[in-house]
């Protein structure tokens, strides 16, 4: 990124005067509000030199003060400055302050439509739940901001201690008693939580936070404007409902708006008048916001109350995602499916085609291609609108798409089979992804194709990074719904132009027919599958291999003719615009030739053969093994090794008869011997955090490039590690019972030798003592034993079994493949059914996999008379059928041997698997309550209402139809800011030079980039935000870190969803930082959170780390908020959490039991502390050997308190025996009142010489305080 520096450098201040005669928002309030404040004349900005007008006039389409003007221009000078002027054209290099003035424009029909779509935006009518896929798709509200988190604290530096001052307690927090309490409180509902935490309570959402401030604004039923009214300017009219129940008719002409005499029966536009608000008869309002507040109070109270409701939230929780959609959770909540009733949504459509012409979205893209991005500010905004222009293909495509699958798109060629059919709409070319032209015959066929279309998504991902100019390729999104995948991409320009036709005899019947010629637009490059041959042409060549095959690392075969730059299989084409296009680039990548001999072509059973070839590797690997490649070779860098060429595959290599490559096979077999074990080996060393579910396992495997394939090896490889950990302890368990007795020989060998020296010493002195005489001095000394012959204890260290970090590995992997193979299982069934039957099918499915405890044989639910379910084959499948099949899938799609009594236990995780399969296939469900036992409805019948019991009827099963929905899953190509990566790959470079500040000011300028170009709620900034949390934490900069840290999450919650690995994982780093932060009130806010997510699914069952380790964080905070009784509760919770999954013998056992013995000693609980302490020795034995320093540590506490219980029992009897003697009676004991247990956290730990002498010393003490009383007494006699 060489000399490019931050733009804040070279900015210019822009003052914008406000029109005067245009009341603004915090005038319009003042009809009704008596306190409203006076409205600005002037807006400031500041602004980059190269910032386009453009920009500015989106700012003030944001500002409080200018929203509602929409239809604006700048003026500068007395001159109208075009929007495409960068602000330096405006004002010179010299000049800091540049002066606008607001021209307001007259309206037209599409200005005036415009208008309204703007206003309904602003005052509530899209809810902060909607994107571009709502209609197909149900979001959720975010939970996260609801949070009562406290304010983030400005941890100070500790100050150094002055003179005489007391010195602080250390591993207390210097809270605030109320936060203590409540933080106590906190703790108290995470094990709450712990006991009871539900997939329905997690996953239910409140209100929407953003409501409509009227009723309704639609337009109006006397639009089209009759002729006779159109001469007159009236441009449209509108009909609003105000929350008052009030109806308007509004008549919009180029001036503005106003109130006429319509109603719902008589048609009148010229103007209302009012006898008792004279102000407004004949009164135009330039915008309908000032209309609306100068008519009803009840819509500007609503407005302030939605505007102070939305100041007191972070803007990421609530606008509307740019170039993203928002996450469709698998449970949604009742208040989040049904529908307000909106006209104007039914009129969108038409309101769309006013205010857009039909867009050519490849005649963009390719023109934004063009652009130039010399400066930051250009590429900036080639970023922005190629960002923008990829997601609303997206948008359009999925919406086609669908319009596909619900039959309502007329194909190009009705006569042909459904499968074959193609279609047109919006310059979008559709198909259904299939083998229609036999290209993958013997490569597993549609099932090939299908995969072709993901991996030609991943090739156009990789091309989105670069910036190339000299090959084009076309803008591509795959939707699947139901079993049935569309491939929509924008057509090569003039390759479905039709050229004419002529007429021909027809050679079978002799009729003259008509016949389509052929277009000029023909393949150029490449494989034509007309003519099935492979055509050359040097000009595609050098353009290929100017910057496209680098970045593959792509080299052509040996034979010339044969081979092309790239993939035998892609194609070249010049379209009608003379630019040159790429495309069908699936076979970029090299094929996994291990994979394949192993699994498809040694495999002659079609049964077992794999279900296709189309096995390549991904793009991931092959840069992780390209860049090993360049590190291992001496004297060699990546930018030489880059523009050379070097260390090239071609991706023919067995896919063509008779071409091979030996870097092909290096690279498959570096897939296979060294990432996947060194990523199990990763989990092993604690080097990545277990999976929290299947996205997440996909995810790491993906970023490592491993193929979802390899999941059944995964589970495979680590089972066998696992096996192969079992086996090593009880090797070495079996090691220390020898160990053991062999210690237990020595010591008894060893303590008659030590007895027979002091028996032998003794009798040495009783000579000397018999005889008078002084004992010698060497005599009285310790008696000088051998090192050599002691066995000193060991601290060798424990052999650990990885059960966390390996079972939920395996379990993960278990539900991701049998939900995948369900998947696979729904979409066979499903892609012959009609699309209304196809819920009854999934309703079927479940109820036969989750809900036959509670209907042993669930029938499926007829849907239509014109549907029959007879007809179909999926409703003589019975639940063994079922399992077999999953178990069969399973087996053939990852090679992995799951029994049934394993499938049948993975079912009992009915969350995680439901949500799972849900997931993978395209499923919403209610979210309300589902009985899968008879009792649990009887148990919920018998907690309503006598009346509400009686009319309550049992569900016939446990699904129904009528609880879901199914969903398209939506495929595109990742977009990201190139700009934006050189600015943070540059600050981290000098944050990691010691250059801190200069480093953060770049990364700070790397997210503002990121979000001038993906807007502010996208994944990847919320990832970047995690980037600035740990870097700011690594620099003690905690607060700072909180607040990055808290804005990712909000951002995960609502583009992956609140029970997705990326938002559980931005919440247990948050929890981290705000016990770092000095607030361990926010702490177990966000624990409790993490637990209510954990138990939902029982991960916590799978062995998943996170619970135990937030439990114990849960410890350590009671003891820092001085309630030892809480600390005990926790290492208790602990405790029972550990006997449940490994049960009372295991090291992790011993060592709570060690600390509760600590704790309890602490309390002066010396015979609790005496029993949990042998507990945990006794496993120590075992697990570590009696010669153990931990071992030995533990017999000298037991030792040294059951010496200190048997002292104090002595002295409590030689009391008792006192005051018997003495005639005194002992007091009765009186009723204390509840002393406050407090924790001395310091003793936590202490040696136990350190807690012995501690004990004693307190007991002492407390010896003492009686004692001068007593003196003073007897004195006194």
């Amino acid at each position: 990124m060489s000399s490019e520096t931050p733009i804040a450098n070279s900015n210019v201040k822009v003052t914008i005067k406000l029109p005067a005669d245009i009341t603004t928002t915090s005038h319009s309030h003042s009809h009704h509000n008596k306190k409203a404040q006076p409205a600005k004349d002037k807006l400031t900005f500041q602004f980059n030199r190269e910032t386009k007008v453009q920009t500015v006039l989106e700012v003030l389409g944001i500002a409080n003060e200018t929203k509602y003007l929409t239809n604006i221009e700048l003026k500068s000078g007395g001159q109208v400055i075009s929007e495409d002027a960068a602000l330096s054209t405006v004002v010179s290099d010299k000049v800091e302050n540049l002066d606008f003035t607001i021209q307001l424009k007259p309206y037209t029909t599409r200005e005036a439509l415009k208008h309204v779509v703007v206003l309904r935006d602003f005052i509530g009518f899209t809810s902060e739940t909607e994107d571009s896929l709502t209609e197909f798709a149900v979001s959720t509200g975010v939970k996260f901001p609801s949070l009562p988190l406290a304010a983030i604290k400005d941890k100070k530096p500790e100050e150094p201690k002055k003179e005489g001052e007391e010195e602080p307690k250390k591993n207390i927090f210097h809270v605030s008693e109320e936060e203590k309490e409540n933080t106590k409180q906190n703790i108290n509902d995470i094990f709450e939580s712990l006991e009871d935490s539900s997939v329905k309570d997690l996953l239910t959402t409140q209100a929407n936070i953003i409501s409509p401030c009227v009723r309704s604004i639609n337009l109006s039923q006397y639009n089209p404007v009759p002729a006779f009214y159109k001469s007159k300017g009236h441009l449209l009219y509108l009909q609003i409902v105000t929350l008052e129940g009030e109806n308007f008719h509004i008549t919009s002409t180029p001036s503005g708006f106003y109130v006429n005499k319509s109603t719902n029966t008589k048609f009148d536009p010229s103007h209302k008048t009012y006898e008792d608000a004279a102000h407004l008869n004949e009164k135009v309002f330039y915008n309908l916001f000032n209309l609306l507040a100068a008519h009803s109070k009840k819509f500007v109270s609503h407005v302030e109350t939605m505007e102070a409701k939305l100041a007191k939230l972070e803007s990421v929780s609530y606008v509307k995602p740019l170039t993203t959609f928002l996450h469709k959770p698998w449970l949604v909540s009742s208040n989040n499916t049904g529908s307000a009733g909106d006209y104007f949504r039914l009129q969108s459509d038409s309101i769309d085609s006013n205010l857009s012409s039909e867009r050519n979205f490849n005649d963009e893209f390719q023109a934004v291609k063009d652009l130039p991005v010399e400066t930051l500010a250009a590429r900036m905004d080639s970023e922005r609108l190629s960002a923008k222009l990829i997601h609303d293909f997206s948008v359009a495509a999925t919406k086609g798409a669908m319009s596909i699958f619900q039959r309502n798109l007329l194909p190009m060629n009705p006569d042909a089979p459904d499968v074959e059919q193609i279609f047109l709409k919006d310059n979008i070319f559709y198909s259904f992804v299939t083998d229609v032209s036999g290209t993958y015959e013997n490569r597993g066929g549609d099932e090939a194709a299908r995969v072709a279309a993901n991996q030609d998504i991943l090739t156009l991902s990789v091309l989105n990074r670069v910036n190339l100019k000299d090959v084009r390729y076309l803008l591509t999104t795959v939707v699947d719904l139901a079993g049935k995948r569309v491939l929509a991409q924008t057509p090569v320009p003039g390759l479905l132009n039709t050229v004419g036709a002529e007429t021909v005899k027809d050679e079978l019947t002799g009729e003259e027919v008509l016949k389509d010629l052929e277009s000029d637009i023909s393949i150029n490059y490449g494989f034509d599958e007309e003519t099935k041959t492979l055509i050359q042409n040097e000009k595609f060549e050098k353009l290929l291999t100017k910057e496209f095959t680098k970045l593959f690392h792509l080299k052509k075969g040996d034979d010339a003719e044969k081979s092309v730059a790239f993939s035998a299989s892609s194609k070249g084409i010049t379209g009608l615009d003379k630019r040159d296009y790429i495309l069908d680039l699936a076979n970029t990548y090299p094929l996994d030739i291990n994979f394949v001999k192993e699994n498809f072509d040694g495999v002659e059973d079609p049964a077992y053969r794999y279900p296709h070839r189309q096995t390549l590797i991904r793009p991931e690997l092959i840069q992780k093994w390209w860049t090993n490649k360049v590190q291992v070779t001496e004297g060699l860098d990546s930018n030489t090794a880059y523009e050379e060429g070097k260390f090239a595959y071609n991706p023919d290599a067995y896919q063509i008869d008779g071409v091979e490559d030996e870097t092909v096979d290096e690279i498959s077999k570096y897939l296979n011997t060294i990432v996947i074990p060194g990523v199990i080996e990763d989990f092993v060393e604690n080097n990545a955090s277990p999976p929290y579910n299947g996205e997440h396992l996909v995810d790491i495997l993906h970023k490592n490039g491993i193929n979802i394939r390899y999941i059944g090896k995964i589970a495979q490889l680590t089972k066998a590690k696992l096996d192969e950990q079992v086996s090593e302890h009880e090797k070495r368990l079996k090691e220390i019972v020898v160990a053991n007795k062999e210690y237990e020989d020595w010591e008894a060998e060893y303590l008659i030798k030590v007895q027979a020296m002091i028996t032998e010493r003794q009798n040495e002195i009783n000579k000397y003592v018999q005889a008078g005489k002084e004992v010698p001095k060497e005599l009285l000394e310790d008696l000088k034993l051998d090192d050599k012959d002691i066995k000193h204890p060991t601290e060798e260290a424990a052999f650990i079994i990885n059960y966390d970090e390996l079972v939920p590995i395996i379990k993960i992997s278990e539900i991701e493949m049998v939900a995948r193979a369900t998947k696979h299982i729904l979409r066979a069934y499903s892609k012959e059914l009609p699309h209304l039957v196809v819920s009854s099918l999934v309703a079927y499915v479940f109820n036969l996999l989750f809900g036959t405890t509670y209907n042993e044989s669930p029938a499926p639910e007829e849907v239509d008379e014109f549907y029959p379910l007879k007809d179909y084959p999926f409703t003589t499948l019975t639940r063994e059928d079922l399992l077999k099949s999953i178990q069969k899938e399973v087996a053939l799609r990852f090679r992995y041997s799951l029994s049934i009594e394993d499938l049948t236990s993975l079912l009992e995780n009915k969350s995680l698997l439901m949500r799972t399969i849900s997931y993978r296939f395209g499923i919403q469900w209610v979210n309300k309550k589902y009985y899968y036992t008879n009792e649990e409805f009887e148990e919920f019948k018998a907690s309503q209402d006598k009346k509400l019991r009686q009319k309550l009827v049992a569900p016939v099963t446990t699904f129904s139809k009528d609880d879901l929905t199914v969903i398209p899953r939506v495929k595109t190509t990742r977009y990201s800011s190139i700009a934006s990566e050189d600015y943070w790959t540059q600050g981290s470079l000098l944050v990691t030079e010691n250059k801190q500040t200069e480093g953060l000011t770049f990364m700070a300028q790397a997210i503002a980039i990121l979000e001038d170009v993906l807007g502010v709620v996208h994944p990847e900034v919320a990832e970047k935000y995690m980037g600035m949390a740990t870097i700011y934490s690594k620099l003690n900069l905690i607060d700072e870190s909180v607040a990055f840290c808290r804005k990712a999450a909000t951002i995960y919650e609502r583009t992956c969803g609140i029970d997705s690995f990326e938002m559980t994982r931005a919440l247990y780093n948050l929890a981290l930082l705000e016990l770092a932060n000095e607030s361990p009130y926010n702490n177990t806010l966000i624990s409790n959170r993490i637990i209510q997510n954990l138990q939902a699914y029982n991960l916590t069952g799978l062995h998943h780390p996170t619970a135990s380790s937030i439990i114990r964080q849960q410890e350590q905070i009671s003891l820092g908020v001085e309630d030892i009784k809480l600390a005990l509760k926790s290492l208790n919770t602990l405790s029972d959490f550990v006997v449940k999954l490994d049960g009372k013998g295991c090291l992790a056992y011993a060592y709570i039991q060690s600390q509760i013995g600590n704790l309890c000693a602490t309390m002066k609980d010396h015979r609790a502390a005496l029993e949990h302490i042998s507990y945990a020795k006794d496993v120590f034995f075992t697990q570590l050997g009696s010669n153990h320093k931990t071992t030995a540590t533990s017999k000298q506490w037991i030792n040294g308190l059951s010496s200190l219980m048997q002292d104090l029992s002595q002295k409590k009897q030689m009391e008792q025996e006192q005051m018997q003697a003495a005639g005194i009676t002992a007091p009765a004991k009186k009723s204390h009142s509840k002393k406050k247990e407090t924790a001395n956290p310091e003793l936590a730990n202490k040696s136990v010489d350190e807690l012995l002498n501690f004990i004693e010393g307190a007991e002492a003490k407390s010896k003492d305080t009686k004692k001068p009383k007593s003196k003073k007494k007897h004195g006194k006699k």
